[in-house]
């Protein structure tokens, strides 16, 4: 029992990581659900991973390229939408570090 809980505290905080993205995809009308976001950041996390690691000197920018055109093709949305997902999640990111810090959770 006692090692099944990192687990579930690891699940937990994927979940509340997928928040934003979830978040920014319904808010411009992409066709999101929470576990649908939850494995588009898994699947992102390890593609982004991988590029990154075979490009060391233009892998930034090939990594969020291929984010973008993640983003547009799970949640069905053009590539302009796709970078205003990418953008919002990142403002929300950023308010949810604020918070976390006023509070002292950081």
């Amino acid at each position: 029992m006692v090692s099944f809980i990192p687990f579930l505290v690891t699940i937990l905080i994927f979940v509340l990581s997928s928040l934003p993205l979830y978040f920014s995809a319904n808010l411009l009308g992409g066709q999101a659900s929470l576990v649908k976001t939850i494995l588009v950041a898994l699947i992102s996390g390890i593609v982004i991973s991988a590029i990154k690691a075979f490009f060391t000197i233009w892998g930034g920018l090939i990594a969020f390229i291929v984010l973008i055109y993640i983003y547009r093709g799970m949640f069905d949305v053009g590539w302009g939408r796709a970078f205003l997902i990418w953008l919002i999640q990142l403002v929300l990111i950023v308010i949810f570090h604020i918070i976390a810090g006023k509070l002292g959770l950081n």
